[in-house]
C-alpha cells in the first residue's frame, strides 16, 4: 500500500477517499486563501487549480522538512489537494462565514444554474536515494527497493500534477423558513457556495450536470487519472491489502 496524505481538513474530502478504499493521514495545509484570491486574476476554474496547487505545495514543504511517524516505512508517497467554488454570473462564491453572507448568497442564486469547480492537484513524493530515476510503478506494499533503503532519508518531490473539474448544479427555492433553519444548522458557513449536497443542504439542490463528486469537493475519477498519469496503480492506494 502506498500511503496517502490529504491535504484538507474537509470531512467530505476524507469521506470520498475513505469510500473509494484510501484510509488518508490528514495534514492541514493553512494556506491563507484570500491573499491567493485577492491578487488572482485568472477564472473561477483557475483559481480552484491555484488554491488546490498552492495547498499541496505548503503540505509538500511540510513532508520535506519532517515526515510525520505516520510516514515511517514508506518510499513513496501520494499527496493529495482539492479546492472548491461555486461561480455565479461569472464571480466566485466560496465559504459565506456568516448568516447574513449566506442569506445574500442565497437570495442570488436560489432558482439558478451555477458552475461547481473543483480544482485537483496530486504529488508522489520518494525518498531522496530514490529521486533521481522516474516515477515507476510502486510495489505492492509501496516500498518499492528495499536495497540501500534508509526510513530516515527525506522525501523529494518526484511529480506532481493539477486538474480540475465542473458541474453545473440548479439550485432549489427553498422557502424563507426553511433557509432561516439551514442557516441555524451553520452547515453553510462552511462550505462552498454556501450549500453542499451530502448533508442538510442536499434537500435544496434541484438537479446536478455532472460528477457528482466534483460537487463534494474532489473527483475520484479526476484523482485516478492524474495518479495513472504519475506512472502509478490506483489500486495500489487502496487501504485493503489485495
Amino acid at each position: 500500500m502506498i500511503p496517502v496524505v490529504l491535504a484538507s481538513q474537509s470531512p467530505s474530502r476524507r469521506q470520498i477517499l475513505r469510500a473509494g478504499g484510501i484510509d488518508p493521514v490528514i495534514i492541514v495545509s493553512e494556506v491563507d486563501e484570500r491573499a491567493l484570491e485577492v491578487d488572482f486574476t485568472g477564472s473561477v476554474g483557475e483559481l480552484t487549480t491555484a488554491l488546490s496547487e498552492a495547498k499541496a505545495r505548503a503540505v509538500i514543504d511540510r513532508i520535506i522538512a519532517s515526515a510525520p511517524p505516520t510516514l515511517d516505512g514508506a518510499d513513496t508517497v501520494v499527496v493529495i489537494a482539492g479546492d472548491s467554488l461555486l461561480e455565479f454570473d461569472g464571480q466566485a462564491i466560496g465559504k459565506p462565514g456568516t448568516a447574513e453572507r449566506t442569506r445574500a448568497v442565497w437570495s442570488a442564486i436560489a432558482g439558478q444554474w451555477t458552475q461547481l469547480h473543483s480544482g485537483h492537484t496530486v504529488a508522489v513524493l520518494t525518498r531522496a536515494q530514490q529521486a533521481n530515476g522516474a516515477v515507476d510503478r510502486a510495489s505492492d506494499d509501496g516500498r518499492g527497493d528495499d536495497a540501500g533503503r534508509t526510513d530516515s532519508a527525506p522525501f523529494e518531490l518526484g511529480a506532481l500534477r493539477s486538474q480540475r473539474s465542473a458541474t453545473s448544479v440548479l439550485i432549489g427555492s427553498p422557502t424563507t423558513e426553511e433557509l432561516e433553519a439551514y442557516i441555524a444548522t451553520e452547515e453553510p458557513f462552511h462550505v462552498a457556495g454556501a450549500l453542499t449536497i451530502d448533508s442538510y443542504g442536499g434537500a435544496f439542490v434541484d438537479r446536478l450536470d455532472g460528477d457528482h463528486l466534483t460537487v463534494l469537493g474532489l473527483s475520484l475519477p479526476v484523482v485516478r487519472e492524474l495518479v495513472t498519469d504519475m506512472g502509478l496503480f490506483w489500486p495500489d492506494l487502496w487501504a485493503l491489502k489485495r
